[in-house]
């Protein structure tokens, strides 16, 4: 009897050991950081003369400053006119009247804090038709604008300017594509007439019917990769996206060079619901 009672009281021993062996390591006075908390404040800046004296408001460019944070090591800004920036503060440009909603987030060891306002533009600015915009739209003698036939048309690399993944080769698109025409007019509407049909890279690029109706876009200066002019697009269609020439770009173009008769764009690839992609393409275009 006192065999079978040792042996029981080994067996709880163990057990015992075993129940507590699997408790989680706690070690006291150690706490993991929380997520941080995001908040930033925003104003319209000064407008200024040519001499640098300040004459009013610029009701359409924004300043934005975050707060700081503790231990921050990525901020990023989505200003809701298809710009975005990792600056903690940064200016945003919105040349057409409307509400848009600004976020920023803040990354730390703990986790993302995120913040967002929304700023209303009260007014589209109107620009005098000179310099790119009149290169682009032709003012009042409105261009049209192609494909152009050239090798490069349609190129494609990992990074800005890079084209090593992909070239056209001369004469190298399908005709539904050289079909197509696009129009930039000098009070900020551009149109897109495909002819009936449009290059469908979502659907292992097949030629689709599809009707796309005008839309607006804007010109902001100094904006682009490495501070070229910018063709925005954003507004062309939450279904869509904003592109120009292919699908799946944009809805931001960089202008790396505009002349009265050739138009050469690049813009990141996009997924087809307005989220960048790895990859950028490089476009050119002649005057019809």
């Amino acid at each position: 009897m006192k065999r079978n009672l040792t042996y029981i009281t080994f067996s709880l021993f163990i057990a015992i050991g075993l129940i507590t062996g699997c408790k989680p390591y706690e070690q006291e006075g150690i706490e993991l950081p929380g997520a941080p908390s995001a908040s930033f404040s925003w104003n319209f800046i000064d407008a200024v003369d040519s001499l640098g004296q300040v004459i009013g408001v610029d009701s359409n460019r924004v300043a934005l400053i975050a707060d700081p944070v503790d231990g921050a090591f990525l901020h990023l800004w989505d200003f809701g006119n298809g710009q975005t920036s990792d600056q903690t503060a940064d200016t945003a440009y919105y040349p057409q009247e409307g509400d848009y909603t600004i976020t920023y987030s803040v990354h730390t060891a703990g986790g993302m804090g995120t913040a967002s306002a929304t700023v209303n533009i009260a007014q589209t600015l109107e620009l005098p038709c000179e310099g790119n915009l009149a290169l682009l739209t032709g003012c009042e003698n409105q261009k049209t604008w192609k494909f152009s036939d050239e090798i490069g048309a349609i190129s494609v690399g990992p990074d800005p300017y890079s084209t090593e993944w992909y070239s056209s080769p001369p004469g190298g698109l399908e005709s539904f594509q050289f079909d197509d025409r696009y129009q930039f007019t000098e009070d900020g509407i551009y149109v897109y007439n495909n002819n009936g049909s449009t290059m469908n890279p979502f659907e292992g690029y097949v030629e689709t019917e599809v009707a796309i109706d005008p839309t607006t876009y804007f010109m902001s200066e100094g904006t682009g990769t490495s501070g070229e002019d910018q063709i925005n697009l954003s507004a062309f269609s939450e279904t869509l996206c904003g592109f120009m020439g292919v699908w799946d770009s944009g809805p931001v173009y960089d202008i790396l060079e505009l002349t009265e008769d050739r138009l050469v764009i690049h813009g990141p690839i996009q997924t087809g619901d307005c989220q960048q992609s790895a990859g950028w393409f490089t476009l050119i275009f002649v005057v019809d």
